[in-house]
């Protein structure tokens, strides 16, 4: 499996540095134009119809090529969001950056070499960090993009995937991420609570509103005021998440676990659908959002892909294999008995008593772990053998006492035997 990491280095760019990406920025919405004028859906007509217009910019020549790979990955994002919902904007590149190929960049030492044109470069100290990266062998150098503020290395490896010998399920949640796996033959529980996140949101949501009553008639302020608190707001938020992202994968890889979480889809388009209805201040029948602001500004903050994001790479990058699955109705039926919870805002299930979120985790750990079984009178936390683990024991005890060929029928009939056990009805206190 090819796995991705990127180091971040900062620096101060100067004023030809700044040019570089203003021509580069300025490639990009060429090459986007021309594709859009001319209908093309692949890189290598792209470059076709715009490499020799970009050559007159007089920039290394890989930054001719970085600009076309980069507007044709906007054109095919922007052509995926068009079949999806018709109502999109026009492409357009805005921000300062530029991207060059690992043939076009060299390291020096302990300094990256970054060409601007032809026979002339700029130089960036590497930190500590990218130097490690550096001594080890095993890694391959990427891309490097650069942005007005910072240098991205890349390192790329191949990270040998292994069969897992189990699984942990994790349900992530608006203050938590609560995982359940099988260790040792016992069902375990862990949480990691995430409640700072949204005590942090809150508090820099406070201070921005504060800030735009009181600079209200000046923009430069507000904004300059304005970036610096969410600028602080991410960084925090990053760090809670990469920790947690962190432990998790360690912890799978420890015990040669892979990792299964919910493919999340269309959330914030359910919290922001709105609907005809009549307008209680104007009295005009026209669209109007089903849910209140608090709870659309809740959710539409909740960082849950970002954090399946950071577990993906960083499984990937350690070799433990991540695996999505539906989310319908994972917190609402029960892991135990089957039945449907009644009230869909309760914290436990009326049937048997289990916190919602530990029984969706249940659900996802069910849909990939045969072991996940609960017999008649036991706790949550107390598991039946899998009926086929049963039956293959019940196969092997009685090929060792009987004549070859007659073991077929003994087999098919613990199995069935085994199957109606586990399927009696659940009575669990």
């Amino acid at each position: 499996m090819r796995a991705v990491k990127a180091v971040q280095i900062f620096y101060q760019p100067s004023e030809d540095v700044l040019k570089l990406l203003e021509a580069f920025r300025g490639m990009v919405n060429y090459c986007i134009h021309v594709g859009l004028e001319k209908n093309v859906t692949s890189r290598f007509k792209l470059s076709n119809l715009a490499y020799h217009k970009l050559v007159e910019c007089s920039l290394h020549s890989w930054y001719t090529l970085s600009a076309i790979e980069v507007a044709a990955s906007i054109l095919k994002n922007y052509r995926k969001a068009k079949r999806k919902n018709g109502n999109v904007k026009m492409p357009y590149a805005r921000k300062l950056m530029a991207k060059i190929g690992n043939q076009g960049y060299k390291i020096e030492g302990d300094k990256l070499r970054i060409p601007i044109k032809p026979k002339q470069y700029f130089y960036v100290k590497l930190h500590k960090r990218a130097l490690e990266f550096l001594s080890d062998a095993t890694l391959k150098l990427g891309s490097v993009t650069l942005t007005a503020r910072m240098v991205v290395l890349t390192f790329v490896k191949t990270a040998e995937v292994a069969e897992p010998k189990g699984y942990v399920a994790y349900d992530v949640n608006e203050k938590s991420i609560d995982g359940a796996s099988i260790k040792d033959g016992k069902l375990t529980f862990k949480s990691y609570d995430l409640s700072e996140i949204s005590r942090i949101r809150h508090g820099y949501f406070e201070r921005a509103r504060r800030v735009q009553a009181k600079y209200s008639n000046d923009r430069r302020v507000r904004t300059k005021i304005l970036r610096k608190y969410f600028g602080n707001q991410n960084r925090k938020v990053n760090a809670i998440l990469h920790k947690v992202s962190s432990e998790i994968v360690k912890d799978a890889k420890a015990n040669g676990q892979a990792i299964i979480l919910e493919n999340l889809k269309h959330i914030r388009n359910a919290v922001n659908r709105k609907v005809l209805a009549v307008n209680r201040f104007n009295g005009k029948v026209q669209l109007i959002s089903e849910r209140s602001k608090k709870l659309k500004r809740r959710l539409n903050s909740w960082s849950f892909r970002k954090l399946q994001r950071y577990i993906e790479y960083k499984a990937n990058w350690k070799g433990v294999k991540v695996i999505y699955v539906k989310s319908h109705n994972t917190s609402r039926i029960c892991a135990i008995c089957g039945c449907k919870m009644k009230d869909p805002k309760a914290k436990f299930l009326e049937c048997c008593g289990i916190n919602r979120h530990l029984n969706a985790a249940l659900n996802v750990l069910k849909t990939q772990d045969e072991r996940v079984r609960f017999a008649l009178n036991r706790s949550p936390v107390e598991l039946m053998p899998s009926p086929l683990n049963k039956a293959r024991k019940r196969w092997r005890e009685v090929a060792s006492v009987t004549e070859p060929g007659q073991e077929a029928h003994f087999f098919r009939s613990s199995f069935r035997s085994s199957i109606s056990t586990s399927l009696q009805p659940f009575h669990v206190v």
